[in-house]
């Protein structure tokens, strides 16, 4: 995903809902559209609901609004980005990508776990965890997890992953009690 688009920033409250599905965020986008729903309303459709000057004020007090929101998304951002928390979870999850497709399991690991500690609902690094354990030979560890998703709502669109991998997990566990399994330093 990246950086967020700079029309998010002009809306009060939609930077923290875009970014992290933040409720009390929703809060303030809701509280915004009805500021200026009502506004709207108070000097288009019935002008005569509200004396001139309270109308006048209202508008002021919406775009005074508006200007401190997107200021104060922008510099909240700024602030985030100077100091490198990595709040930005859809680039830890392109960090985790990076990390897999290289082989380095531990970084990896280290990556998703972090996902899922801030995001316990995080389903794509669930899945992504799952699959690095079955990767490792860990399939009891990945069944684990995929039975945590499972019991998560926003999985109900990956259930067909979540089926595969635990086939695949299945069949891991049945082929490593076949025959034994060499473990070299790459792995």
């Amino acid at each position: 995903m990246g950086r967020m688009p700079w029309a998010t920033y002009l809306w009060p409250g939609l930077p923290l809902v875009w970014k992290r599905g933040d409720w009390s965020a929703l809060g303030v986008a809701l509280a915004s559209a009805g500021l200026i729903h009502f506004a709207l309303v108070a000097s288009v459709v019935w002008p005569g609901i509200l004396p001139g000057a309270v109308r006048d004020g209202l508008w002021l007090l919406i775009v005074a609004w508006w200007a401190g929101a997107a200021i104060a998304a922008w510099r909240r951002d700024a602030r985030n980005a100077a100091s490198g928390d990595g709040s930005d979870p859809a680039d830890s999850f392109s960090d985790a990508i990076g990390h897999y497709l290289r082989g380095n399991w531990f970084e990896t690991e280290c990556v998703l776990k972090n996902l899922l500690r801030r995001n316990p609902r995080d389903v794509e690094a669930g899945l992504m965890l799952a699959t690095l354990y079955r990767h490792t030979g860990r399939t009891a560890e990945a069944e684990r997890e995929l039975d945590r998703l499972e019991r998560i709502d926003e999985a109900a669109r990956w259930a067909l992953e979540i089926a595969m991998e635990r086939r695949w997990a299945a069949e891991g566990r049945a082929q490593a009690t076949r025959e034994p399994r060499e473990v070299t330093n790459g792995e």
